[in-house]
């Protein structure tokens, strides 16, 4: 089968499941500055999505604070 590449799953998503199991361990800012430099807007999309992610990830851990107050 030509044009087909064959990924090793673990190997891929071992990395990725790293970066979203503790979402303050990622530097968002550099997620951001990705996102705003990136040319390929594939990549661009890809880098929104983590961004986006990891805030609403945050902000969960916030609001779930037993004192927080609206």
């Amino acid at each position: 089968m030509l044009g087909v590449i064959k990924l090793d799953e673990k190997k891929v998503l071992k990395p990725i499941d790293e970066i979203l199991s503790d979402p303050w361990q990622v530097d968002i800012q550099e997620l951001f500055k990705a996102s705003v430099n990136e040319p390929d807007e594939i990549k661009k999309n890809l880098y929104d999505s983590l961004y986006t992610y990891i805030l609403q990830k945050r902000q969960e851990d916030i609001i779930n604070r037993p004192d927080f107050i609206i």
